[in-house]
């Protein structure tokens, strides 16, 4: 598995937030039924739904989704892959910890719906592409965190995956870039 260390460069987001643990993340991978699924966004409050709802009855496909038309129907231009920012995550499956998924965008944003955008610095990271079905990415991991120890780097506690192909027919042909964010 290659790894680079390099600096990510900063981005504007239209992003989603929610409160997860590791043992609900399963239920929060998109689906190939969650793609496909049509949902009825009438408005930006719609957003909160993702903060408070029980994960087991929502469905990310759908808030990936509610994020690419929302930069549609502002006429925003998507420039770069969805992101998942993971903050707090210890590696215990039960600790809560921020999760954010997020679009870059470029565009004139509207004043009114700055709450819903946000800039993303630039962030030092380790950085190494997975390909294969998302239930293999723990060893991928496994595999940075001891590149982290044998190499005596220090962690931000920022965590981040790039899904740069998604694949629900051939999961193995699957890409995503992982990231961790380094001192």
């Amino acid at each position: 598995m290659a790894m680079l260390i390099r600096t990510h460069p900063c981005m504007t987001v239209l992003y989603s937030t929610r409160r997860a643990t590791l043992s609900e993340l399963p239920a929060l991978k998109p689906t190939k039924e969650a793609s496909s699924a049509r949902t009825d966004i009438s408005d930006l409050p719609g957003f909160a739904s993702f903060a408070t709802a029980n994960p087991r009855h929502i469905s990310p496909g759908t808030v990936a989704r509610e994020l690419y038309r929302y930069v549609a129907d502002l006429d925003l231009l998507v420039c770069g892959p969805q992101y998942w920012f993971y903050y707090g995550v210890d590696g215990r499956p039960e600790t809560k910890f921020t999760l954010e998924i997020a679009l870059p965008v470029q565009g004139k944003i509207p004043t009114a719906l700055l709450p819903y955008f946000k800039r993303i610095p630039a962030f030092r990271c380790l950085t190494s592409r997975y390909e294969g079905p998302w239930e293999g990415m723990a060893a991928a991991y496994a595999g940075m965190m001891q590149y982290i120890t044998d190499n005596q780097l220090k962690m931000n506690g920022v965590y981040a995956e790039s899904f740069l192909h998604i694949d629900f027919d051939d999961p193995a042909g699957q890409i995503t870039e992982i990231q961790i964010g380094l001192v």
